[in-house]
């Protein structure tokens, strides 16, 4: 049978082994669910609909029961693999890389009935989509390769590769909440079309529950493939080996260690040149843009750039670790998938070895920030060239600078805990112009961008769709951050910050957002309009509020770092680190807000607060 067919009350009595009054006593005791419709006289069900009630499903919500794994009849023969391919999951916005998930079908009979398996993968390039998505992944799923039947009465699984989340494989089933059509359109639509109408039903309320493998191979009567070495779960995997090559043979370097190597080596070649003078040949082309052929300035750069080498090492040391012990270990899927690790060459590896040896006694907190102020300085002026195809562009070199600088600013930290170091501006876009964005908007000066700013603006398109560049203007708002706005589309993308307020902003300021825009402005006394910053010593930069989340923290935090006052300002408090109570209370504050609504927030109300401006007992005065 199968379960998108039609059935009438004499084919259901049969199924049964019951008569046909007996049929119908149990639908009137809603043990079988109300006919979808008639044809002339005869009345008609859904095939699956009864198999779905006969399961012991919820007649309200047509959510399938949760089976006993352990007893689930084993096929006779293995069911039949009909499907294995890498699956784009429409309707699922992503800005890198198309959602997809490693999809397999197996079909077959087993107990007298005939069972389709659907096991979806959460492939390396969109791990997080088949939690967060289930609903849309099973739609897409059914679209493509299930009648209506089918779909409602396939058995779905989850997949997880070894090594993410967790280091053994994970398998869950998820179970849907189908909803009943109304009336006679389904059953029009499947009278006039035949049986195998793509789905255009919903899923609804996912609800997920572990199973172990033995309970998976049981179910599909074989084991399927599970054993994917960590890090190769990936699209080209799983299309190589459902074409038939077996193993999938794969270039495998899971910390990059080619490009840390990479870059290590041309900071370490171009402080040689710098150390032996040779600071004016072709290929050395940013230093004329610092140096102005200066040896002693040459001289200071190279210390930075060896201080930049120095900080980048360890983690190379530790992707080269890891990459011998994974050769060394023995993989159960290396009958899947052959790794071919990248391996350091004897130049990469006397340099790495050289480095590790090295005393930290020299890196001072001084010595940190000076190079890090070179390789900032120097990295903007690439940045510059490579936007304006100056002739000192040097990609390769601006890549290591910008590898080297999270890594200078984390050892600076290190260093010295309580110094705050500004990580330059986040660029975000607002999609929605509300009164926050149009008092932010009415002091920008449209004009630039000036010398010098061609990355930070080339930055800030990035994160344009082409339809907006189009009729794009530039400008700066009062407080020196480059603004870009597209009058014709709306499109605003400006530069938040993570640093203090120059100046503590006044009691009469008011802090306004935008449902949706992840970003607050604080509008001024005196006409200007500034952009809240965020605390850079936590990870996330996105502002919202009305739910208990990490976003209404990020709002709580900013108002605590940015708004409230600090008895130091050169070591500015944590929220953790306020007087207490005062936590709780913002973030109870930003947790309250209406989540739909444009949040409002008067400064002097928030600073009034009882204890807002005291300090804990042991803090910095």
């Amino acid at each position: 049978m199968s379960l998108d067919e039609l059935l009438t009350s004499p084919e259901i009595a049969k199924r049964l082994g019951v008569s046909r009054q007996r049929v119908d006593q149990l639908v009137e005791r809603g043990q079988l669910p109300q006919p979808v419709g008639r044809s002339g006289r005869t009345r008609l069900w859904r095939a699956a609909d009864i198999e779905l009630a006969l399961a012991g499903s919820d007649p309200t919500t047509g959510r399938p029961p949760v089976p006993d794994w352990d007893t689930v009849p084993a096929p006779e023969t293995p069911l039949h693999l009909d499907v294995d391919e890498v699956l784009t999951v429409p309707g699922i916005w992503s800005i890198d890389e198309p959602p997809r998930v490693h999809l397999r079908i197996w079909r077959g009979p087993a107990a007298g009935t005939r069972r389709t398996v659907v096991l979806y993968g959460a492939l390396a390039e969109s791990h997080g989509i088949i939690v967060n998505f289930a609903e849309d992944i099973a739609r897409a799923i059914a679209a493509k390769h299930l009648s209506v039947g089918e779909a409602r009465g396939a058995w779905y699984f989850g997949f997880w590769p070894r090594g993410f989340p967790h280091p053994e494989p994970g398998i869950h089933y998820v179970s849907f909440a189908f909803p009943r059509a109304s009336g006679g359109s389904l059953l029009d639509t499947l009278l006039r079309r035949g049986s195998r109408d793509a789905w255009n039903g919903e899923f609804e309320n996912p609800v997920w529950q572990n199973i172990d493998r033995a309970q998976l191979t049981r179910i599909l009567g074989a084991e399927p493939d599970l054993d994917f070495p960590p890090g190769t779960y990936t699209a080209a995997v799983v299309t190589e080996l459902a074409s038939g090559r077996r193993p999938a043979v794969v270039d495998f370097d899971p910390h990059d260690l080619a490009s840390q190597l990479r870059q290590v080596m041309r900071l370490h070649t171009y402080r040689g040149a710098l150390l032996t003078g040779n600071y004016t040949r072709p290929g050395l082309p940013a230093l004329g843009l610092l140096a102005g052929n200066s040896h002693d300035e040459a001289a200071r750069t190279a210390e930075a750039l060896g201080i930049a080498v120095r900080v980048l090492v360890p983690a190379a040391l530790v992707a080269v670790e890891d990459c011998r012990a994974q050769i060394a270990a023995d993989d159960p899927g290396a009958g899947l998938v052959e790794r071919r690790f990248y391996r350091p060459g004897p130049a990469e590896s006397e340099l790495l070895d050289r480095y590790a040896d090295m005393p930290d006694r020299d890196l001072t907190t001084g010595a940190v920030h000076r190079a890090l102020t070179v390789v900032r300085t120097l990295a903007g002026a690439l940045a510059d060239q490579a936007e304006t195809g100056g002739p000192h562009a040097d990609a390769a070199l601006l890549e290591a600078l910008a590898a080297a600088e999270p890594e200078l600013v984390s050892t600076r930290h290190l260093l010295d805990p309580t110094l705050i170091d500004d990580p330059g501006p986040s660029p975000r876009v607002l999609t929605r112009i509300g009164d926050a964005e149009q008092a932010y908007l009415a002091t920008i000066s449209w004009w630039g961008p000036a010398a010098g700013d061609a990355h930070r603006a080339a930055a800030l398109r990035d994160h344009l769709w082409e339809k907006d560049l189009e009729g794009l203007r530039t400008g700066y708002d009062p407080f020196g951050r480059l603004v870009l706005h597209n009058p014709s589309t709306g499109s605003l993308v400006v530069e938040r910050p993570r640093a203090l307020p120059a100046v503590p902003y006044p009691d009469d300021a008011e802090v306004l957002a935008t449902h949706g825009n992840m970003t607050a402005f604080v509008v001024l006394p005196d006409g200007r309009c500034d952009i809240l910053p965020t605390d850079p010593r936590y990870t996330y930069d996105d502002v919202t509020w009305g739910y208990g989340g990490s976003g209404p923290d990020t709002l709580a935090r900013a108002l605590s770092f940015a708004v409230l006052p600090h008895p130091d300002p050169e070591h500015p408090l944590t929220l953790e680190d306020r007087a207490p109570g005062i936590d709780t209370y913002l973030t109870d504050l930003a947790a309250s807000q209406p989540p739909y609504e444009p949040l409002s927030i008067s400064i002097r109300d928030l600073r009034s607060q009882r204890g807002i401006g005291k300090v804990p007992a042991g803090a910095a005065e």
